[in-house]
């Protein structure tokens, strides 16, 4: 008897389940060696996020009527976790978020979150730089990812460059310069961007990010870390304590693709709430739903030690490691 074609399309697949299983070997061992705990984050949350351009997927029993959310990451349940006294633990956590599909993220992915108590966002950057070359060292002819034509080293460590630096080098100004909504959105204008006139700091932000400053960082040859982020776009990190316009948070990029998030995390419960609410009138203005608060967690942040963390994009970085897309390396098709 013939075999359905569906069967066939996924034998043809094996390499990619095969390639996944070892990449997810890889990753655990990683931090088992560094003594962190493994723990599974729950998949029905009472809040799912508090950004404003973050959209939950919602969920509602037909037995007991509950309602609940998709988590967008393991965010809130981790930082529990680290408020009750665990030092060091990762995660690798199904997440949701309610965005078009594209060859670079899937409304559902694998997040990669881990965090250390007593240290700051520069002991994340070690350990990431150490990840990205074990990776590329197990997945990579020499380590080298090549992406559209451009190649790029990911056992020759990280780039450490500050946000402000890489604004004056590709954008041609320091965004510290930017005093104003008005310098924003001509700043985006001058990169070509149309309708500006009811952006906010964010969509500007994020404008000049996504045209100007990735594909700059796809030409480095070597994953980069950019460094201090505008204190607007510091939902749940600290602020810096020289410079309050700045957020101890950094980003990773590997061939101008966003990889990771991470930052000197937020202990000021007060303070969490106050941007709760910031980011919950963003959402209305935006003719957005709130996000519910979950108590819990604000709770928690008050009871958190001094902590770093990151959530890396383990879907994504394995399309970029096989040159697939994020679909297909988490389903094989």
């Amino acid at each position: 008897m013939e075999q359905p074609p569906f069967l066939n399309d996924l034998t043809s697949r094996r390499r990619l389940f095969e390639a996944r299983a070892e990449f997810l070997a890889l990753l655990r061992g990683f931090f088992r060696e560094r003594e962190f705990l493994e723990v599974d984050a729950p998949l029905l949350v009472p809040a799912a996020g508090m950004e404003p351009h973050l959209d939950p997927f919602e969920v509602r029993g037909w037995a007991t009527g509950a309602k609940a959310f998709l988590p967008t990451s393991p965010e809130f349940y981790l930082k529990k976790l680290l408020a009750a006294g665990v030092e060091r633990c990762f995660s690798l956590a199904p997440s949701f978020r309610d965005e078009p599909s594209s060859r670079g993220h899937s409304p559902e992915f694998l997040m990669l979150e881990w965090y250390r108590t007593g240290q700051t966002h520069e002991a994340i950057l070690d350990d990431c730089g150490a990840l990205l070359h074990a990776v590329g060292r197990r997945f990579l002819p020499e380590g080298q990812l090549v992406k559209d034509g451009a190649a790029c080293d990911l056992t020759a460590g990280l780039e450490v460059l500050p946000l402000s630096e890489a604004f004056s080098r590709f954008v041609g100004t320091d965004w510290r310069e930017f005093r104003s909504l008005g310098a924003w959105r001509e700043a985006a204008r001058g990169a070509g961007a149309e309708g500006t006139d009811r952006w906010s700091e964010n969509d500007c932000f994020s404008f000049l990010m996504v045209a100007v400053i990735e594909p700059g960082l796809a030409r480095l040859g070597r994953p980069a870390a950019l460094v201090g982020y505008p204190a607007f776009q510091a939902a749940l990190a600290r602020l810096n304590p020289v410079d309050p316009r700045v957020s101890d948070r950094f980003e990773v990029y590997a061939a101008g693709t966003e990889l990771a998030n991470a930052y000197t995390e937020l202990t000021d419960a007060d303070q969490q709430r106050s941007r709760f609410a910031a980011y919950q009138e963003e959402r209305r203005a935006a003719g957005k739903v709130p996000h519910p608060e979950d108590r819990r967690f604000m709770a928690a942040v008050g009871h958190l030690p001094p902590c770093a963390g990151i959530a890396l994009g383990a879907d994504r970085l394995l399309a970029l490691l096989l040159g697939e897309p994020i679909t297909r390396v988490r389903h094989g098709c």
